[in-house]
């Protein structure tokens, strides 16, 4: 690009690699505005950068002010939740700027992934090895067109991003076929003689956490560094940048510096880092690219990218001096799973609603009711489920149908360590109420206090809890609640997907209800719930005369959500059960956090990760420090006898309880949840442990020192 106050345009210059473009730009004296959906750092905008704010995928393409224009569109997330949607955020949303791109010169920034599992060394006009030919790429790019004519929201792009996402099997080479069909489209309308096409190796830079950073931060923290035996190209941020920004001639260029051994790699970070942490080496999977990129294109032009090595000492010393890089935008505390098919979901719901079969009992709910049975094990018939229109509505019917309201001076007995819904609804039939303790490792309830809670005065029924999804002690529970003749029923609100001793969550009380709010593993849109009753009390409900329980059940709205969510329940579980072993693993060995236990044999769904902060640090204080890294937290449960709601209190009031509920004081003041859902990746969820480690331990360090 040649010097002066020419203008360039940054489309995606909000992201890790656009904005070290548009800085480098901007250092050039050049005129900067950035196209974004999200506003870019602050520093650009006060050194002189616009911002255009349009998602190219959703909005009108804005016009763009003259100048040469930069592609750093798109993901390059490598392991996102939906592999189906980096053809969308790379390709298709390129084939909406198109247009825009006319009489420009074009600077494209793709991947030397686009190369796939071609053989070494990997040159410009090596011929990709990818699960699509070239011919097939194209064909994907004309109706990436036809269909970018218009808005493409993701229950439009879907069916388009999901054919190539199936095309690449194992999901290894989705991201490299993207890519390719970016090159490809802007080919289409772009005059090779007015085209840049950057293929860059391994980006390395402070703010993206990627191999280099990570084995950095291993090392500095004594970790084990775990890499693949295999060679790779890296290019520091800042030379990609510099080489942006430089008169690089039209053509397609490698960008990356000599390949490298990844073990040697380690080695030297160890060395440089004075770290006693082991290396693990491991075997590439089958499907891997060769890693030897040929940058002697690059370098006839004028330039070569140095050994990565040079530039490890200088992201040791930030690594190691500087702060964690920060989500932005903020990682919610709960991340409401997304639908699976979301063309079949809008394509349903939009029939549902055309046809005027909205109510529960048509097809998608009665569908919803049969899936579920069939989840649960209780194919036999000896329990039914009826799917609700939340979480409240199906507890309310599971204690009305098995205990029935409450008479005068019935007690109702139940963890006070729970949402206030559970305590809501025995209030709501008219029961008082009376608290037991959880215990200290899983926080459900207690069986032994239970036991004495039981023997200290009579109670018509216990409700249960499964803490964040974690199964009750439900053999214990249930022989305590024998002996006294009461029944059990189980608040199973956020455990959909749980496992008891390798049951689900449904047969183990007199009846179960469960929530499909939100912020649950399986979710009916923002609103749901489902109660599993014994037969016989479902129909003797559905017969009241009074027809109390018609505006409980679930519309086909929800249903049809729901039932889409349904059908990955087992993945969500998987990827929420990854999410706690990343965080288990990394944040072990903090002095004084202790995490919610899982007794041998069962499955928890982490609805939430909650772990116990003490007193030192302190909660308040580790909250204030992850909110200043965009990492957004909150306190899980505030203890129902101890929030001050009138009616709430139990027995005695608050007064004198909390000595009678030690370990549901403790949590009321230690629980913290950190974000966790099945939306998240493992890149994320690494990326908090960092940021929680460092924030930790300097609060300890800081109160040390006071």
């Amino acid at each position: 690009m040649p010097a002066g106050r020419d203008g360039a345009v940054v489309l995606g210059g909000a992201g890790f690699v656009g904005s070290v473009i548009a800085r480098e730009l901007l250092a050039r004296g050049r005129a900067v505005t950035v196209l974004d959906h999200r506003p870019p750092p602050g520093d650009l905008t006060r050194k002189g950068a616009a911002w255009l704010a349009a998602d190219v995928l959703h909005d009108e393409v804005p016009f763009l002010p003259p100048g040469e224009v930069v592609l750093s569109l798109g993901s390059s997330d490598p392991r996102p939740r939906w592999p189906w949607m980096l053809p969308v955020s790379n390709a298709l949303a390129t084939a909406r700027i198109l247009p825009a791109l006319a009489g420009r010169r074009i600077t494209l920034l793709t991947s030397v992934e686009v190369y796939g599992s071609a053989l070494a060394p990997l040159r410009e006009d090596s011929p990709p090895v990818l699960p699509w030919t070239a011919d097939q790429v194209d064909e994907w790019c004309d109706e990436a067109v036809r269909l970018a004519a218009g808005p493409v929201p993701p229950w439009r792009a879907a069916p388009l991003g999901q054919a190539m996402a199936q095309a690449a099997g194992s999901g290894r080479w989705v991201y490299a076929l993207s890519k390719l069909a970016q090159e490809r489209l802007v080919a289409r309308a772009v005059p090779a003689e007015q085209l840049t096409i950057l293929r860059l190796a391994n980006i390395c830079g402070i703010g993206q956490e990627r191999v280099v950073c990570r084995l950095i931060r291993a090392a500095q923290g004594g970790d084990p560094l775990v890499v693949t035996a295999t060679r790779r190209s890296f290019v520091p941020v800042r030379e990609a940048a510099r080489i942006v920004a430089s008169a690089l001639p039209a053509g397609t260029f490698n960008v990356g510096g000599p390949p490298v051994w990844l073990p040697a790699i380690a080695e030297e970070i160890r060395e440089l880092c004075g770290s006693a942490s082991s290396l693990h080496v491991r075997q590439p999977p089958a499907e891997d690219s060769c890693g030897v990129v040929d940058a002697t294109r690059l370098a006839g032009a004028g330039h070569r990218v140095a050994p990565v090595s040079s530039c490890l000492p200088e992201l040791a010393a930030e690594l190691k001096e500087g702060l964690p890089p920060r989500f932005d935008p903020p990682l919610p505390v709960v991340i409401p799973p997304r639908a699976a098919r979301p063309d079949q979901v809008a394509a349903r719901q939009q029939a549902s609603l055309w046809s005027g079969q909205i109510k529960h009992g048509a097809r998608w709910s009665r569908e919803l009711e049969d899936q579920l049975a069939a989840e649960l094990g209780l194919e036999d018939g000896e329990r039914s489920v009826l799917v609700t229109c939340s979480g409240t509505s199906a507890l309310r019917l599971v204690v009305a149908a098995t205990a029935g309201r409450a008479r005068p001076g019935d007690w109702a007995l139940l963890p006070s360590f729970t949402f206030p819904a559970t305590a809501e609804v025995l209030l709501q039939l008219g029961y008082q109420l009376r608290f037991a303790d959880v215990d200290p490792g899983g926080w459900t309830l207690d069986p032994q206090r239970l036991r004495a809670e039981l023997a200290a005065g009579p109670a018509r029924l216990v409700v249960c809890v499964d803490a964040f999804g974690n199964p009750c002690d439900y053999d214990a529970l249930a022989q305590v609640c024998d002996e006294a003749g009461v029944p059990l029923i189980a608040d199973s609100a956020a455990a959909l997907g749980s496992r008891y001793q390798g049951r689900p969550v449904a047969t183990q009380a007199a009846g179960h209800a469960y929530s499909m709010s939100f912020a649950k593993v399986l979710s009916a849109g923002g609103a749901g719930g489902a109660a599993v009753l014994p037969a016989a009390a479902a129909k003797t409900v559905l017969e009241d005369p009074a027809g109390w329980w018609r505006s409980e059940l679930m519309n086909e709205l929800h249903a049809i959500y729901a039932v889409d969510q349904l059908a990955v329940l087992a993945d969500m579980v998987r990827r929420r059960n990854q999410i706690a072993a990343i965080y288990a693993g990394g944040l072990s060995g903090l002095p004084g956090l202790i995490a919610q236990q899982v007794r041998t044999g069962d499955i928890h769904s982490y609805v939430h990760w909650v772990v116990r902060v003490p007193e030192h640090p302190g909660r308040d204080a580790l909250q204030r420090s992850l909110l200043d890294f965009g990492i957004q937290t909150k306190p899980y449960f505030r203890a129902v006898h101890l929030a001050g709601q009138p009616g709430l209190a139990g027995e005695d009031g608050a007064d004198g309880r909390q000595a009678a509920l030690p370990v549901t004081a403790e949590l009321d003041a230690q629980a913290l949840a950190l974000p966790a859902s099945s939306e998240m990746t493992a890149e994320e969820a690494e990326r908090v442990v960092i940021t929680l480690r460092q924030c930790y331990l300097s609060l300890l360090s800081t109160g040390r020192q006071a």
